[in-house]
């Protein structure tokens, strides 16, 4: 009598909950539960920027890191970076004794640490040993010289890594820690070798990484080579550099412009930007040295004044990523 009992107070909790669901609602047990969508990282975020380049968002790059703030090169200058909004470190990587990339922009560790020698010469344990300088190049810091791969790690998700001084050199070697990380489309190798000479160095490697060709006034045929190298890797992005403000060079800007390809300048001194340097900044106003850059074709822009284009950026209204 009892499981009689229970049996009908059941059919009715159930015919009950079933009057209760709207009219094309499924009853709870059939509800299906959207399955997630995997949202990008910021870092394929900036990359679809690079791929994609459009007037209402400018790549902010920091050369060194922000060198002011920490370190050049520091994996705590680059974490400042990251914090600003960066888009893109600019570091450079030597190699050490026993074949392990570490960020040092000079040959020596001299002028950068508290030691000396070429880091050629020294083994990773031996730079590890030694502390960066300060910002000012007076004091030492706490900071380390940080390999390749600490770099990535910090990096990885976060911030693309524009990978200076393996022009010909090291592409390999850095590509191998790349793969390792997991960041090869994090990472942009650039350099100022024709495309003839890097694939028949790297062969089918030059399929396989980003690459920025760079485009000097000193550059010979600068039309075949940008040719060449359009026709046999056809480059998301070029850092070009130029000294007079109409010139072959610029006029090429225009071009790319047209064409859907990212152009990165470096306002770091006079004859890389025809002037228009972070100094002008100072002197005459971000207008005049930023803003014509941009004016004129610049879609990615390198500083050492990262904090103050990032927000000068923001004020142009473009920074939406």
């Amino acid at each position: 009598m009892k499981n009689y009992k229970l049996y009908i107070t059941l059919t009715l909790a159930i015919a009950l909950g079933a009057c209760n669901v709207k009219q094309g609602q499924a009853p709870l047990q059939e509800a299906k539960v959207a399955s997630p969508i995997a949202s990008k990282s910021r870092a394929e975020k900036i990359l679809d920027k690079i791929k994609n380049p459009t007037k209402d968002y400018v790549l902010a790059v920091a050369h060194r890191g922000d060198w002011r703030y920490a370190p050049e090169n520091s994996l705590l200058s680059i974490q400042r970076c990251i914090d600003l909004g960066i888009d893109i470190v600019e570091l450079d990587f030597r190699l050490t004794k026993d074949g392990h990339l570490v960020a040092m922009h000079d040959y020596t560790v001299d002028r950068t640490t508290t030691g000396k020698g070429k880091v050629s010469d020294m083994t990773l344990a031996e730079v590890k040993a030694l502390r960066l300088k300060s910002n000012c190049g007076i004091r030492y810091s706490r900071q380390q010289v940080p390999t390749l791969e600490e770099v990535m790690e910090l990096c990885k998700g976060k911030i693309m890594v524009n990978l200076d001084k393996t022009e010909g050199e090291t592409v390999q070697e850095a590509f191998d820690v790349l793969k390792k990380t997991g960041t090869v489309n994090q990472g942009i190798f650039k350099g100022d070798d024709s495309i003839e000479f890097m694939r028949e160095k790297y062969g089918p490697l030059m399929d396989s990484i980003i690459y920025f060709p760079k485009v000097w006034p000193r550059t010979k045929d600068k039309t075949a080579f940008i040719a060449n190298y359009n026709r046999e890797i056809a480059p998301i992005g070029y850092e070009m550099i130029f000294d007079e403000e109409e010139c072959f060079i610029t006029e090429e800007i225009k071009r790319m412009n047209q064409q859907g390809i990212t152009i990165q300048t470096c306002a770091l001194w006079d004859d890389l930007v025809a002037g228009h340097n972070d100094e002008r900044v100072l002197i005459d106003g971000p207008d005049a040295a930023w803003g014509w850059l941009i004016d004129n074709g610049t879609n990615a822009l390198m500083t050492d004044r990262p904090e103050e284009l990032i927000k000068y950026l923001e004020e142009r209204g473009v920074r939406n990523l």
